[in-house]
């Protein structure tokens, strides 16, 4: 089966995603030159593929490296370095044709032996690459055919393993880097990507120039590109109205009031929709009790929080996949706000009088809305919540270690249901911060990732996700309405559904 590219894309998502483009630059002809500045809360600890898991970490990656194949700005599946490829062997088999030519940062070559060690590395045990969990159970092994060929031989049908080979798994390292820099190669990248790294000042800035023998013709456009630490949207914001900054992301309806009709700032809405939630651990009191859950879900009035940290421009979506994806199950309800309902419930879980717990709040402007309103919301229900602030840099480690049991949480789609669903709500998942463990689930999810045929997929996801919905591990708040904000000179910005900013083919104009 020939699979040049792949599109599993809706007509509701392309609609949704049909005014993102930035307006005018594609009529325009690219001017080379000039920095860039983009400020973001960095939480970035660091630049090794390897094992990267911050949220922060990839808009530069995603300059320093090119990945086997990227996505479009409808999730489509398309061609980088890697040409084209075939699926053989009854879907067990995805022969790869690389592109020829293409030099890592040191000079050395990208070929199929550069992508059978990167991906045997991050297969070892002895790496302990968090990706191992996502890539273990499909590839049994990476034959390089030739300089140019090389196939993944699978253990299974995988029809999001190429989707994964768009993000972290397929971030290309140098071989030779690897073994110059060892475990320091966090903090001395080496790609095939757009940009060169040249210096990380912690707590300060991110700077990467111009690779001059990048293999894209023309690109990239930029001479430098700086990523800015700041504290928060807020403080960007007013950076980037003092001209301080170009580009600012991550913006809430309410952090971009500032900046709405500002003279030389354009912003780009982006509406598929981070998915936004309210997480506990389900294998540790209280919130091993069923019903303690559905309480707490029953006192949570998700149309207020919409309403006052989204402006009511979010969609309250009970599961965890927004509508427009072709896996979006409307049939997947949770809890409905009944306060009523949530003080008989947790009678019944064994705490008539309530409880007292802590709720992690990360140093994030909308995640600490959400935090002060659910604290509200459910003191009237009798649960007091005491706020814990953790600096942002911490909070999503925190999770991952499962030493912060109640949190917010917040996550942007994949191209592919398994790419997402998997690593949250498998046992196994690497993203399991909760300690969901349901077997009926696990099973669904390892049929789910088997087959290639879409329509048995849907139904397979959209079972999963009615369970998944009214057990709770993590409650659905809202998707929401998210800017990208950028000076008028900035040209060629376009979202793409993982909320990921990508900053490589860029350019400003009249500089």
């Amino acid at each position: 089966m020939k699979m040049h590219r792949l599109v599993r894309t809706s007509a509701a998502l392309a609609m949704l995603l049909g005014a993102i483009a930035a307006p005018g630059s594609a009529q325009e002809q690219p001017q080379r030159g000039g920095v860039l500045s983009v400020g973001f809360p960095s939480d970035s600890k660091t630049f090794d593929p390897t094992y990267s898991v911050q949220f922060t970490e990839r808009q530069v990656l995603y300059v320093i490296y090119n990945t086997l194949v990227r996505y479009g700005t409808d999730f489509s599946l398309q061609p980088e370095l890697a040409e084209s490829w075939n699926i053989e062997a009854d879907g067990k088999r995805i022969v790869f044709k690389l592109r020829g030519g293409v030099k890592f940062h040191d000079g050395t070559d990208f070929n199929a032996e550069a992508v059978k060690w990167n991906i045997e590395h991050r297969l070892d045990k002895d790496v302990a690459s968090p990706q191992r969990q996502q890539l273990d159970p499909i590839i049994a092994s990476v034959e390089a055919i030739d300089a140019t060929t090389v196939a993944f031989n699978l253990k299974q049908r995988s029809p999001g393993l190429l989707s994964l080979l768009g993000e972290r798994p397929g971030f290309m390292i140098s071989p030779a880097a690897a073994k110059k820099f060892g475990k320091d190669l966090g903090n001395n990248p080496v790609g095939t990507g757009p940009f060169v790294f040249k210096e990380w000042v912690k707590g300060s800035q991110i700077t990467v120039e111009r690779n001059p023998n990048y293999w894209e013709a023309g690109k990239p456009y930029l001479d430098r590109i700086v990523f800015r630490d700041i504290a928060g949207s807020i403080v960007g914001a007013q950076r980037l109205a003092t001209g301080e900054l170009d580009f600012v992301g991550d913006m809430s309806p309410q952090e971009i009031l500032q900046l709405q009709n500002r003279p030389g700032i354009r912003l780009h809405p982006i509406t598929v929709g981070r998915w936004y939630s309210l997480q506990w651990h389900m294998y540790e009191a209280p919130f091993d009790n069923a019903k303690l859950r559905q309480a707490i879900a029953h006192g949570i009035d998700r149309k207020r929080i919409n309403d006052i940290v989204m402006a009511g421009k979010g969609a309250l979506i009970d599961g965890p996949t927004p509508e427009g994806l072709w896996w979006f199950n409307p049939n997947a309800r949770t809890y409905p706000y009944d306060p009523a309902r949530a003080k008989a419930l947790l009678a019944e879980a064994g705490y008539p009088n309530g409880f007292e717990y802590t709720l992690s709040t990360p140093q994030i402007g909308v995640l600490q809305q959400i935090n002060q309103l659910v604290q509200e919301q459910l003191g009237a229900i009798g649960v007091k919540l005491k706020l814990e602030p953790v600096a942002q840099s911490e909070w999503y480690d925190r999770l991952v270690k499962r030493t912060t049991n109640m949190s917010p949480n917040r996550w942007t789609q994949r191209p592919d249901p398994d790419g997402l669903l998997y690593i949250l709500f498998h046992s196994t998942g690497f993203a399991n911060t909760s300690g969901y463990n349901n077997a009926q689930v696990d099973k669904l999810l390892e049929e789910g990732r088997n087959i290639y045929d879409q329509a048995a997929r849907k139904k397979i996801y959209d079972e999963l996700q009615e369970i998944i919905v009214k057990d709770i591990p993590m409650f659905s708040l809202f998707y929401s309405v998210e800017y990208g904000a950028l000076r008028e000179s900035v040209q060629g910005f376009a979202w793409i559904p993982d909320q990921i900013p990508r900053f490589r083919d860029l350019w400003k104009k009249g500089r």
